[in-house]
C-alpha cells in the first residue's frame, strides 16, 4: 500500500477530474494538507495553472485538511469523475463517522476571500449534483454555502 501523500499527489497531477475541479482557482488559492497515516505537512495549490501537491507547510491556506487513508483512496479512485461526483465524494468524507474514511476541515478564510480565490467557482462547477447532495444534508437554497462554511468554522 502506497503512503497517502504519494497517492494524492499522483491523483492531483495526473487526473482529469482534479484538473477540471481546480481550473477556476486563482494563483493565491492554497490548502494545507495533513494525513492521519503519515507525518509531515503538505500543500495543494496551482503552479503554472496546474494542480500541484507539494511537501511543506502552506504559506496562506484558505483551509487545512486532515485526510484518513480511506478518504484518500476514495478520492483517488475518481480520476475521470465529473466535478459534481468528485465534490460529493469529498463532502461525504467530511461527514463520515468512520475515522478511516474521514476528512477534517479547518477553515481559515471567509466567504469573500474564498470567492476571490475561486473556491466558490469550484463549487459552482459541481452544480446541481453537489447542491442536491447538500440539500439532502439540510443545506438548501442560496444560503447553503454560507451555512456549510459556518459549520466548517465551528469544526
Amino acid at each position: 500500500m502506497e503512503p497517502s501523500n504519494v497517492v494524492l499527489q499522483r491523483f492531483f497531477e495526473t487526473s482529469e477530474a482534479a484538473r477540471r475541479a481546480s481550473s477556476p482557482l486563482k494563483k493565491a488559492a492554497e490548502v494545507g494538507v495533513r494525513f492521519t497515516d503519515i507525518t509531515g505537512e503538505f500543500t495543494f495549490k496551482l503552479i503554472d495553472g496546474k494542480p500541484r501537491f507539494t511537501e511543506g507547510r502552506a504559506a496562506d491556506p484558505d483551509f487545512e485538511l486532515t485526510l484518513a487513508p480511506g478518504a484518500v483512496r476514495a478520492i483517488a479512485a475518481q480520476p475521470d469523475a465529473d466535478v459534481g461526483d468528485l465534490g460529493i465524494v469529498f463532502f461525504q468524507r467530511i461527514v463520515a463517522r468512520d475515522p478511516d474514511e474521514k476528512i477534517s476541515v479547518k477553515l481559515h478564510s471567509g466567504l469573500i476571500k474564498l470567492t476571490l480565490r475561486g473556491w466558490l467557482s469550484v463549487m459552482a462547477l459541481g452544480g446541481a449534483k453537489v447542491m442536491g447532495w447538500l440539500a439532502m444534508k439540510g443545506l438548501k437554497g442560496p444560503s447553503a454555502i454560507a451555512s456549510a462554511l459556518a459549520r466548517l468554522k465551528k469544526g
